[in-house]
């Protein structure tokens, strides 16, 4: 699955869902590669329709525990909140159903926006529908150079979240979003 994942990560990032009209063809593809490579077979139309289901379903995934007193502490103290993801059309929906979507201002979808991180566009977008300039924009994500490096070059200050301990040596990190209102503070 990793193998597959990483020549995934090799498309330029607008390409790497499909756009909103060919995600199911990515999915299949990256799908039929994780297959390749454990037994040189295929995924059946009735298999993926079954991961799709899955994929898609709001019970198939799980919040970390510090996330939504973290990102209603800073909605409470007037922190605008958007999120800029790599992923695919169906993410807004997918927030929607675990409860998250009302906590973000906007939501932007590298599927949807036609661009991603670390491309500098999707940022700037970000903090144009936060009606804030990049100077005043913090982003948290998990990914050295998608997020960590994405961010910083589009002119955002940017926080690694290494819940893992993996990056010892990047001073702007932290391994909780519990941490994140201490250093807005700092």
């Amino acid at each position: 699955m990793t193998r597959a994942w990483e020549e995934v990560h090799a498309r330029p990032p607008g390409d790497r869902y499909g756009g909103v009209r060919g995600e199911p063809d990515f999915w299949r593809f990256f799908l039929n590669r994780v297959r390749r490579d454990l037994d040189g077979g295929a995924v059946s139309a009735e298999a993926f329709g079954r991961l799709a289901a899955h994929f898609r379903d709001p019970r198939s995934w799980s919040i970390y525990e510090d996330v939504l007193e973290t990102l209603d502490g800073l909605r409470v103290r007037g922190f605008l909140l958007a999120v800029v993801s790599n992923w695919d059309s169906y993410l807004p929906e997918l927030l929607e159903g675990l409860g998250l979507a009302r906590r973000f201002r906007a939501v932007l979808v590298s599927a949807i926006e036609e661009t991603g991180k670390p491309d500098p566009e999707i940022f700037r977008r970000a903090c144009e529908r936060l009606e804030v300039g990049p100077e005043e924009a913090l982003h948290v994500g998990d990914s050295l150079k998608e997020d960590y490096e994405g961010a910083r070059g589009a002119g955002l200050s940017a926080l690694l979240l290494d819940r893992e301990d993996q990056y010892a040596g990047i001073a702007e990190r932290i391994a909780s979003l519990s941490e994140v209102p201490r250093r807005l503070t700092e």
